[in-house]
């Protein structure tokens, strides 16, 4: 594990010299040394340095640094205070673990610099091939994939299969060189297709696991422009100028699961607004923090809770099923904490329909109780 790089140093010093800085000592220290420590004298003993190294080495994935942090918050006497601590740790500390997943997934990198970006990209596609060919709802992936660079629908998978996940892949990559771009498309998609709620989960899937290639494109176009380099720059440069994104176009399919319709129509014109609504005359929301919400849930509930009721009233009624499962192991509680804050409900709609879906489930009374945390969190930005 390599923490010589510019960032590891940037984040040392970041902290070093925060205003908190010996709390964030504290909770690192306690972090790696599973005890708190007041004693200013231990502390000293040991450098911010020291303590970083050794808290990345015990912490593999930023996710589950930011669950430690977020538990040990939740323990001590004065949770607000750490946990913007906490937060300026995990915000200086993520560029580092990025950085330590793209050394992992690059693997074997050539050693002319000219090309190493090749490799990279060969193995962030095989890697996205392989998790989307192995999830469990593959079909319906190969399905939104192939609707998005066919512009139709198609039901029969293995005439899917015969132009390969990686080619449609690198399809899109062609037709959407700007993530934002694809992120529109799929929503014009997935509100023309029955079982909304099922496939916006999918693309999301698909976004996450395609998004590594797009930032490894701009990395590959910053380093042509560099280099000046004409070997490559007829590739990247048909892509770039590809403007039409080929939405879909009206479909005369009838309204069974996958039946897609007229996006010229008026009622998806509402939906599209629905789901991304256009600056408006109408006073701004106030800005929030996702990660103060879940601090504030994770304090006082349980979040695997929060996420089921979420995850219900987001998509389909919980029913404990491995593909429900399976779905909402690809979401963290901030995707669905942010997805609810952007949908354009009310509180009133979100307050009762979460309570209805508390009092369904087992235990109702903690499912309750994750309801009310879930709401008054979320209130004040609604």
């Amino acid at each position: 594990m390599q923490l010589s790089s510019n960032s590891f140093y940037q984040a040392v010093q970041y902290l070093e010299h925060h205003p908190e800085s010996i709390r964030v000592k504290k909770l690192i220290f306690c972090i790696c040394h599973k005890s708190w420590q007041n004693d200013l004298t231990i502390l000293n003993g040991f450098s911010m340095e020291s303590l970083v190294k050794e808290l990345i080495s015990q912490q593999e994935t930023l996710e589950q640094l930011t669950l430690s942090l977020y538990k040990l918050v939740k323990t001590l006497n004065r949770p607000k205070v750490y946990a913007g601590v906490a937060k300026a740790i995990v915000e200086q500390l993520g560029p580092i673990y990025r950085e330590l997943h793209q050394e992992t997934a690059a693997l074997e990198v050539p050693t002319n610099p000219t090309e190493t970006h090749i490799p990279d990209s060969s193995v962030l596609l095989e890697q996205a091939v392989r998790n989307l060919s192995n999830h469990p709802e593959t079909a319906r992936i190969h399905k939104l994939i192939y609707a998005i660079t066919k512009n139709s629908w198609e039901n029969d998978l293995n005439r899917i299969k015969n132009y390969g996940l990686k080619n449609l892949i690198m399809e899109i990559l062609e037709i959407y060189p700007d993530y934002n771009a694809l992120k529109q498309a799929f929503i014009r998609l997935v509100n023309n297709i029955n079982k909304k709620n099922l496939y916006i989960a999918i693309s999301k899937v698909i976004l996450n696991q395609i998004g590594g290639l797009y930032d490894n494109l701009q990395r590959e176009e910053e380093i042509l422009s560099q280099n000046n380099s004409d070997s490559y720059s007829t590739q990247i440069i048909a892509v770039n100028d590809r403007n039409n994104h080929r939405d879909m176009e009206p479909s005369s399919a009838s309204a069974f699961e996958t039946s897609v319709i007229d996006i010229t129509s008026d009622q998806m014109v509402t939906e599209l607004k629905q789901v991304q609504p256009t600056p408006a005359p109408s006073p701004p929301k106030p800005t929030y923090d996702i990660f103060e919400i879940r601090l504030e849930i994770m304090q006082y509930t349980n979040p695997l809770r929060a996420k089921i009721l979420l995850f219900s009233l987001l998509f389909h009624p919980w029913d404990r099923s491995g593909q429900d499962w399976s779905t909402l192991r690809s979401y963290t509680l901030d995707d669905l904490l942010e997805q609810m804050l952007q949908s354009g409900r009310s509180i009133a709609e979100i307050e009762g329909k979460l309570y209805n879906m508390a009092k369904s489930l087992n235990d109702p009374d903690s499912h309750l109780q994750a309801a009310s945390t879930v709401v008054e969190a979320i209130k004040p930005f609604l």
